[in-house]
């Protein structure tokens, strides 16, 4: 079966996945909000399990033009949901309509649920449901499934965000964005609750994200039983023990506390190393032999101040980020998450903008050193 697959990331980040998906055979189309690609039951499964930059991966139904509720009821109850869904297995529709004559997403979230059923036979009841979106825009109707479940960037790790945290998806673009090697010195030296840390591990190790996570796929008419069990094989198989240097800072003991715990979690407590330490002594903290390499980087997500409220002199705090990177050496590239450029620009450094997206209602900015 050929499917038609959107996956969906945080706002900025499509190229970056695009290139992701790419490495993993598909052929991608970059759109606003995420990537189109069309392939198998195994592409699917592929996607699910080793995708680090997707928040969804969602499988294409249906699109059609809809000008009243009632030929919508009418085309999605001919739909051959069998081939998609399974009886009795709960579901939940989540509706949003622009610049349409159809615009109530009370009306159409019933409508759509009520052919659906007609055309199972069924009323089922109860938690984990199968989520199906339904987008109208400009009279047009696309209907999909959310093969994820959950937000793919909740890993299941991060049982312990301290304060202020990256997102998994956001802290992983920065590693990428960064142009780190995954053999090179890596070092946070806020590293908060690890996140930065942790998703770099996974990447030294080839540890897909999506491993040990389930999906919402394993609960539908897709699921074989075969692809995602194959695509699982195919990740452990790919393990290996990270050949890099990596070393997460932070002069919070509970933070490093919380870190550790995460990483433990996540599998990788063993390749990164945690130390309690301030900003200003993390130069020589480090040993300057480790920062030879072909990649050394420096990447942290800084206090923004609109976050974390009053705390430390923020230019101050910025321009130790540029000591310490000069002071690791010529080879070393600073990478940071800015919610203000002319903060990051307090670090003394030329950097440049990788990509622009949202965290919790504010900017986040990627900042690459060139």
């Amino acid at each position: 079966m050929q499917l038609a697959i959107f996956v969906a990331c945080a706002p900025g980040l499509e190229p970056l996945l695009a290139e992701e998906m790419r490495a993993l055979g598909c052929d991608p189309h970059v759109e606003r909000g995420g990537v189109e690609t069309s392939g198998d039951r195994d592409t699917l499964a592929t996607l699910l399990v080793e995708l680090g930059l997707a928040s969804h991966v969602l499988v294409r139904v249906a699109s059609f033009h809809a000008k009243d509720l009632e030929r919508l009821e009418q085309h999605v109850a001919r739909l051959p949901w069998s081939g998609w869904l399974r009886r009795d297995v709960p579901r939940r529709v989540r509706a949003t309509a622009q610049r349409s004559r159809v615009f109530h997403t009370g009306a159409i979230t019933e409508r759509v649920e009520r052919a659906i059923r007609t055309r199972l036979g069924d009323d089922p009841q109860g938690d984990d449901e199968i989520p199906i979106v339904v987008r109208l825009f400009e009279d047009r109707c696309t209907i999909s499934i959310d093969t994820s479940g959950d937000a793919l960037h909740r890993r299941g790790y991060r049982l312990d965000p301290h304060r202020a945290p990256l997102r998994e998806d956001l802290a992983r673009a920065l590693v990428v964005a960064s142009g780190w090697d995954g053999a090179s010195l890596l070092v946070d030296p806020m590293c908060g609750s690890g996140t930065i840390a942790i998703e770099a591990a996974r990447i030294a190790m080839r540890h897909a994200p999506g491993l040990e996570r389930s999906f919402a796929m394993e609960r539908t008419a897709l699921d074989d039983g075969i692809a995602l069990a194959q695509a699982r094989e195919r990740a452990r198989s790919s393990l290996r023990l990270s050949a890099a240097t990596i070393v997460a800072r932070d002069r919070d003991p509970k933070a490093i506390d919380a870190a550790r715990a995460n990483a433990e979690r996540a599998g990788v407590l063993d390749a990164i190393t945690f130390e309690v330490g301030a900003l200003s002594t993390a130069a020589a903290a480090i040993d300057p032999s480790l920062a030879r390499g072909t990649t050394p980087r420096v990447i942290t997500n800084p206090p923004w101040g609109e976050r974390l409220g009053p705390g430390p002199d923020l230019r101050a705090l910025h321009r130790g980020l540029g000591q310490l990177r000069r002071a690791l050496g010529e080879d070393v590239r600073l990478t940071i998450a800015a919610h203000d450029r002319k903060l990051a620009y307090a670090t003394g450094l030329p950097l440049k903008s990788a990509f622009l997206s949202d965290l919790g209602g504010l900017k986040v900015q990627a900042m690459v050193e060139g």
